[in-house]
């Protein structure tokens, strides 16, 4: 004879599994309907369903029971080129072990292929990315979902760092130290969506435009856009240096870009700091040991990951309100905008 489990509970008693766990483990702090907690528990009487009580001795909570998730918006080469999303997953991953949370499936975009993603067993879901709602509505039916680096609905849980403000500090710093003419490199924004990607400005870019344009400083020509990639970083430096106006600073959209374009300019007869500030946005680790040092926009993308966990256990365990939560930045002054190198 089959032995009936929680999913089997959940699935007709139209619950999740974590409602189901937390009302037949009698916990006391659940909210749950009188009449959900009923027809869980006439559904688990009909089933014979019998609690393990060795393994649940063994388990630290009720995560472990479930099945969880992670959909990446990159492949893993692109994640080790650009650590960005790396240091949020490493964030989930670690967060995920102390709440005894089990990754059971890992899905990523591999460049411009459309990946058939069925996460449809699973009990919750992790979305590292820009990933359009229409992939999210084909691949699973959890209402168990957080998004790390964008807004999915004001259905689901997201974690986000402020990407105009981040750009905002980088360029106050910028014109704190006497910059009127500053050029901007970054990369066109796009989101995942079951057709392909779909193009737009980015954040960062459109902040920079707004704030210089109140100020009567913006300049078109200082503008180089291309792909978020190291090498493009390069590219474009090499671009902004060959034309016959060169900007005194510029604020360059991620670090690996950034220290590509350090490289740029050192090949050049121009010098960092003493001719071009350059301010990125990330603070990744080795922003801090290329020369000069990279002055960056301290992104906590670690704790975006693990704030993300703690997110999704208390949705489970009975929050019903999405939540959006915004992790802050902090500027890191380092010798490449010139300024004192002390952490401000």
């Amino acid at each position: 004879m089959m032995i009936a489990t929680i999913k089997d509970i959940a699935r007709i008693a139209k619950v999740s599994s974590a409602t189901v766990s937390r009302v037949l483990n009698n916990d006391t702090t659940f909210n749950v309907p009188d009449e959900t907690r009923h027809r869980i528990m006439e559904t688990a009487g009909k089933l014979n369903y019998r609690r393990n009580e060795r393994k649940q001795k063994n388990e630290p909570n009720d995560m472990q029971q479930l099945k969880f998730g992670l959909l990446i918006w990159c492949s893993e080469q692109m994640e080790y080129l650009d650590p960005f999303y790396l240091s949020i997953r490493q964030g989930i991953e670690k967060e995920c072990v102390k709440h005894g949370i089990n990754i059971s499936s890992v899905f990523r975009f591999m460049d411009e292929s459309n990946p058939n993603i069925d996460a449809h067993l699973l009990d919750g879901l992790f979305v590292i990315g820009k990933v359009h709602m229409d992939i999210i509505n084909k691949s699973t039916c959890t209402p168990n979902i957080v998004s790390i680096d964008y807004v999915l609905s004001d259905e689901f849980d997201s974690v986000m760092f402020d990407l105009p403000k981040a750009t905002r500090q980088a360029l106050d710093h910028l014109l704190q130290l006497g910059h009127r003419r500053i050029g901007y490199i970054g990369g066109i924004s796009y989101i995942r969506t079951s057709e392909g990607k779909m193009f737009n400005m980015d954040a960062r870019q459109k902040e920079f435009e707004v704030i210089l344009k109140e100020a009567d400083l913006f300049n078109p020509n200082y503008v180089f856009v291309g792909d978020w990639r190291a090498e493009v970083g390069y590219e474009l430096m090499k671009q902004a240096l060959e034309a016959e106006d060169v900007p005194t600073a510029f604020v360059i959209g991620s670090d690996p870009m950034a220290i590509a374009a350090l490289k740029a300019v050192s090949e050049s007869d121009y010098k960092v700091p003493d001719d071009i500030a350059i301010v990125s946005i990330d603070d990744i680790q080795l922003a801090s040991f290329v020369t000069p040092p990279l002055t960056s926009i301290k992104v906590f993308m670690e704790e975006m990951g693990e704030t993300a966990v703690k997110l999704m256990v208390d949705r489970m365990r009975g929050r019903e309100l999405a939540l959006h939560v915004t992790i802050p930045t902090k500027l890191m002054a380092r010798k490449s905008c010139g300024a004192d190198t002390a952490d401000t």
